[in-house]
């Protein structure tokens, strides 16, 4: 069972490399994190973007790029597109997405999904550390489904609970969060988790359960639980995965190390896969710095290796 990023880290040191199609590799901070990448055995990179600028600036931070795969292209979807199609055909292990916008490779992975067999939903998953806690979280969705409908719901918990399995979690446990004003039917985040609730108990979602609670409090101190006995919690009760209600409250939950992270959240960190493509894809944010980034690679060399040794789709 993977508890931190520092076991993602080596345990992709130990499986590695793998080969990854990256979206647009003309970054500074990108390329920086696949120099660090390379050296640790990580990756085997094809790098996907603008050649001339991809060259200069791996040239100026001494990355020797020689041996590597370059496809020249500008257009932001096509390369979307091509990086995605190496990884449907076997030509690569999975994507890692570079200095390119969400949408393009969204769209990609939407689009390879509906030309295969696989009949799941498209989301993005985001997995979060914080020191208090004896495990990693998963956060869905925050980048892909705007606004799932109940059906959409028990397809994106399905396919997070199949990622938290290739992390070693058995029975992973998911609570629904909602803005609880009891169980008020006006509130479709309510309905949708009673529903699921519902699905969980008639045997429609396997190998996880469903947390009673709908709102962060009901999780962290109880449906009768106060602030003050916050010292009291149990961390190792709380949820392995949150679902949200919509786009908006995940995107915002998932970036919430951005604010005041030193004085709230102190050694919280998060990372992104996309899942329900069948194509192991990592996203990191466009603002990390490369230390960061080359966590995420490390995470796709693992979801890859989990991929290869059971034969399921990310």
């Amino acid at each position: 069972m993977i508890r931190s990023f520092a076991e993602v880290e080596k345990a992709a040191y130990e499986v590695g490399p793998k080969k990854a199609s990256v979206l647009r590799a003309e970054n500074r901070e990108f390329l920086l994190a696949l120099k660090e990448a390379c050296g640790r055995g990580y990756i085997e990179p094809i790098l996907i973007g603008n050649e001339s600028e991809i060259r200069k600036i791996a040239d100026e931070i001494e990355f020797d790029i020689g041996s590597f795969q370059l496809i020249d292209e500008n257009d932001p979807q096509e390369i979307a597109d091509r990086g995605v199609n190496l990884v449907s055909t076997g030509d690569a292990q999975f994507v890692f997405r570079g200095h390119i916008e969400g949408h393009f490779l969204y769209r990609a992975l939407i689009r390879s999904s509906s030309n295969s067999e696989i009949n799941k939903q498209v989301c993005a998953v985001t997995l979060i550390y914080l020191p208090v806690l004896p495990k990693l979280i998963g956060m869905t969705d925050g980048g892909v489904a705007i606004a799932p409908d109940f059906q959409s719901k028990i397809k994106i918990i399905r396919n997070t609970v199949d990622l938290f399995s290739h992390l070693g979690y058995d029975n992973p446990r998911v609570g629904v969060l909602t803005a609880e004003r009891g169980l008020n039917p006006e509130l479709g985040s309510v309905r949708d988790a009673v529903k699921i609730k519902e699905a969980s108990a008639n045997g429609e979602l396997e190998g996880c359960s469903i947390e009673d609670g709908l709102g962060i409090s009901d999780f962290l101190f109880g449906r009768d639980g106060f602030l003050e006995e916050s010292d009291k919690i149990d961390f190792s009760l709380i949820p392995d995965i949150f679902l949200v209600h919509n786009v908006e409250f995940g995107n915002i939950f998932s970036k919430i190390d951005s604010l005041s992270a030193e004085d709230y959240f102190s050694g919280w960190e998060r990372h992104g896969i996309i899942t329900g493509a069948g194509i192991p894809t990592v996203v990191p944010s466009r603002a990390d710095k490369h230390h960061t980034i080359v966590t995420d690679i490390a995470l796709g060399v693992l979801i890859a290796r989990e991929e290869e040794a059971t034969g399921n789709d990310a």
